[in-house]
């Protein structure tokens, strides 16, 4: 009774009793039970023959073994017909138990590609890959938050796709095809107006198509920038300068200020150690229009430091000035940026928002392509990032 008990509690089947055990090789059947003829409706409990079927179970770790199921036919007296046993664990015309099914589809939660599924699985690509397909995502609805981003999916011809989140739930709401604007409005006209209506926040990078899609889509949403796409054009435009002055430069000494490039791209705050904070001053000696690039850098991450609105307003004003007065051409680009997006920044400020999550998402999907070698169908790409995220386990 012991043996029979740990076997059955391995294998996760309930109400089995272990006919046989040998050579890694389980003989297991139902217990007998008194059935309804399929045909007549008559009870009937007499048994006309056994079957043995070789079945697919869920993989045990270091231990290989085959499954047996020694099922019943019953015969019906009333009307002499004969049929199998109700299996709770094994659908008709099957050889995979329910138990692997599950198995197989809640591994599409983890990191691995469809073979390395099937082959902890025990089974053939093509039947993983065919059990996942049937998996279907319900068209989501629409928070008051939202996030929309694009990634490099390549699926399907198109080589970017757009990706829907709630940045304040922290769930995937929906993957699309592409980045096009048509069909971007397509999508989003394919809501109730009223739910439309009901977005208060559309955060995203500094992407004129997603701000013309939202404001034409979602009458109510107000666009917020990320903050990391704002400050990283600073770090851009001092890394310009960066390279357009040491062209100038000795092969050795382009090298080095290549090679030390994070001393400048870093915040002052963040250096440590008084070697890396000379090390830095040395580099801004060598030329002044670095250094001026070096404090608009700074000053602008202090104007982005900003708590409230009127802060902002205040430390954006003088950085302008100090803008117009060094006249960097690569400075004067991110003003001109930074005012077209002026409205979007204040909510970003004042909300809080950011596409953090959509880019945590994003990084998922690159690693997934990774392993996988790529996915080419668009639809088994979507029913991948939906189901790892909003099915995998969260620690």
């Amino acid at each position: 009774m012991l043996a029979n008990y740990i076997t059955t509690f391995f294998l996760n089947l309930k109400d089995i009793s272990v006919f046989d055990f040998s050579n890694n090789s389980i003989t297991i059947q139902l217990p007998r039970k008194t059935h309804s003829c399929p045909f007549c409706g008559h009870s009937t409990n007499k048994i006309h023959d056994y079957r043995i079927q070789h079945i697919k179970h869920i993989p045990i770790p270091h231990i290989s073994y085959s499954l047996r199921l020694r099922k019943r036919r019953y015969v019906c007296p009333h009307c002499c017909k004969r049929f199998f046993e109700n299996n709770p664990f094994l659908q008709k015309y099957q050889r995979m138990s329910v138990l692997l099914k599950k198995h197989i589809i809640s591994s599409f939660s983890q990191m691995k590609s469809a073979s390395a599924i099937a082959r902890d699985s025990g089974v053939s690509t093509s039947a993983v890959i065919r059990l996942f397909d049937n998996v279907s995502h319900s068209k989501p609805k629409l928070p008051s938050v939202i996030s929309i981003d694009e990634f490099k999916g390549n699926a399907d011809g198109e080589k970017f796709q757009s990706i829907i989140v709630n940045p304040a739930d922290k769930k995937v709401l929906d993957v699309l095809p592409n980045r096009k604007t048509d069909d971007l409005c397509k999508y989003f006209s394919s809501f109730p107006m009223e739910e439309r209506a009901n977005v208060k926040y559309a955060v995203m990078d500094l992407s004129n198509t997603f701000r013309s899609v939202v404001k034409a889509s979602l009458p109510n949403a107000k666009i917020v920038a990320d903050k990391f796409h704002v400050c990283r054009l600073a770090n851009w435009a001092l890394d310009n300068i960066r390279r357009e002055v040491q062209k100038d430069f000795a092969e050795g000494r382009r090298k080095y200020f290549k090679n030390s490039r994070m001393l400048l791209l870093m915040r002052r705050t963040k250096l440590k150690g008084p070697d890396r904070i000379e090390q830095l001053a040395n580099m801004l000696d060598v030329s002044e229009k670095l250094k001026y690039g070096y404090r608009l850098k700074e000053l602008f991450y202090d104007v982005m430091d900003s708590r409230d609105s009127r802060e902002y307003v205040r430390k954006f004003k003088k950085w302008q000035e100090e803008v117009n007065k060094c006249n960097l051409k690569q400075f004067n680009k991110l003003l001109k940026t930074v005012t077209e997006w002026k409205s979007e920044i204040i909510a970003a400020i004042a909300t809080g928002y950011s596409n953090g999550y959509v880019e945590g998402c994003n990084n998922k999907t690159k690693v997934l392509k990774r392993s996988c070698y790529g996915i080419r169908s668009f639809k088994r790409l979507r029913n991948r990032i939906l189901y790892m995220a909003n099915n995998g386990t969260r620690k």
